[in-house]
């Protein structure tokens, strides 16, 4: 005879409690009922599932073999009727997001976090790539919303909505003789720049370029990575180079006569698209958030 929802949850909570007293009083029932549930189990298995003592219960080598198992047909049926109540609901089942990997940080998995909490029978799938990859996808309409780095043009088929905004500074290789480097403008440009490369796809690299010489990368992990071994220096969020200054995996660089610069990011997604309810919780939520 197969095996009952019934009889599963009055085992798995009788093994996760320490007993048939303890599990009855999660599960709302008599202790009798869950101790019967579990009898019954084990005489349809033909297992005995736990060694009874006085005073406590403990898994059988079966019991240990079959609870995991048990354990995930509660956790799959837990997860059908969350789906289930969501579609009644009218409530989105899935949202497709595109984040920019320079930003694909613990905020971001917090701001996942925080939407799979409002709706737990949300599926969520995650692309990350460079930032002119993100607002292709949605241009495409591979992803429902894209999480991206400011590109400062905006294409008539997107719609931006601002997040927050972050500081800016200037990393360079450690040097283990001083935390800050100084250096002159002129000095500046003689070295080599180490910039993102979608400044140069959209011709806005005059605004950004510095230096004489550049070189260009995806992402700030692979302008960092590329600063660090001593390639060239770069302007980056600080919020990213802050704990490696102090980690002293790199040197701040500071300019003569140079002022604080920001740059921001944005939540785009397609003219055409009507937002979903999860789209418009994941705009709240990274718009609402303070500067960094």
């Amino acid at each position: 005879m197969p095996a009952s929802i019934e009889q599963l949850e009055a085992f798995v909570y009788t093994k996760e409690n320490g007993g048939f007293g303890p599990a009855a009083r999660m599960l709302g029932k008599h202790r009798t009922t869950v101790s019967h549930l579990v009898n019954d189990l084990e005489i349809d298995l033909g297992l005995s599932l736990f060694t009874r003592s006085a005073k406590s219960v403990e898994l059988t080598s079966a019991g240990h073999s079959l609870y995991l198992y048990a354990k995930s047909v509660l956790s799959d049926l837990n997860h059908f009727n969350q789906k289930a109540q969501g579609l009644l609901a009218g409530l989105p089942d899935r949202l497709r997001v595109a984040v920019d990997v320079s930003l694909m940080d613990q905020q971001f998995a917090v701001g996942l976090k925080t939407l799979n909490d409002q709706y737990p029978s949300l599926d969520i799938d995650v692309l990350s790539g460079d930032t002119l990859s993100v607002h292709q996808w949605v241009e495409d309409s591979h992803v429902d919303i894209g999480f991206s780095l400011g590109t400062f043009e905006y294409s008539p088929q997107l719609i931006y909505s601002r997040a927050y905004q972050f500081e800016l500074c200037c990393a360079i290789a450690a040097d283990p003789t001083q935390q800050l480097v100084e250096l002159s403008e002129q000095e500046l440009r003689l070295l080599r720049q180490i910039g993102f490369n979608f400044f140069n796809q959209l011709g806005l690299d005059s605004g950004q370029t510095v230096s004489h010489r550049l070189m260009q990368a995806s992402n700030s992990q692979q302008i960092v990575e590329l600063v660090k071994v001593g390639l060239g220096w770069a302007i980056l969020p600080r919020y990213i180079c802050q704990p490696l200054f102090e980690q002293q995996q790199l040197s701040e660089l500071w300019v003569k006569g140079m002022t604080k610069e920001h740059w921001h990011c944005d939540v785009i997604w397609k003219k055409e698209q009507s937002p979903t309810i999860a789209m418009q919780v994941f705009t709240d939520h990274f718009c609402r958030l303070e500067d960094r």
